[in-house]
């Protein structure tokens, strides 16, 4: 018996030594709250790095949306110059003056011809066509 409180003794002794041991490790608290705050540093670095990225993306984008609007209003303007070329030209004022305006030159003569006094020509046959006064006389009638 003597033996096993002996062994048991030397046991309490080693095991509080290694308890006592353990907990008194003395820990460096200054390397590890560097250590800490350099681990923080890196994340939140490599988080505004990502968010900087993005915003970057968005801008990007952005600017790629409204170079497809500049084109488009490029191309847009180019027809409108087009357009105000040929509405500004002597042809079409000329166009328009006769179409809507029934306007002419001084040297020349309106002329106006009503459904009724169109010829229907689909109906004609060869041997009318003998019969009818040539082209420059039925003008020259029809004018003068």
């Amino acid at each position: 018996m003597f033996i096993l409180k002996k062994i048991e003794y030397r046991l309490g002794k080693l095991f509080k030594r290694l308890v006592r041991k353990s907990f008194t490790l003395q820990i460096n608290w200054a390397y590890w709250i560097f250590t800490l705050i350099c681990f923080l540093s890196i994340l939140l670095l490599g988080a505004n790095i990502f968010r900087i990225i993005k915003r970057g993306q968005e801008r990007y984008d952005i600017i790629q949306e409204e170079r497809a609007r500049l084109e488009a209003l490029y191309e847009e303007n180019y027809e409108l110059k087009e357009d105000l070329k040929y509405y500004s030209s002597k042809e079409y004022v000329d166009i328009k003056a006769r179409e809507e305006l029934n306007l002419v030159f001084p040297d020349q003569r309106l002329v106006l011809i009503e459904e009724g006094e169109v010829p229907n020509y689909e109906n004609d046959k060869m041997e009318e066509k003998d019969e009818r006064k040539p082209s420059w006389k039925q003008w020259y009638d029809l004018l003068f």
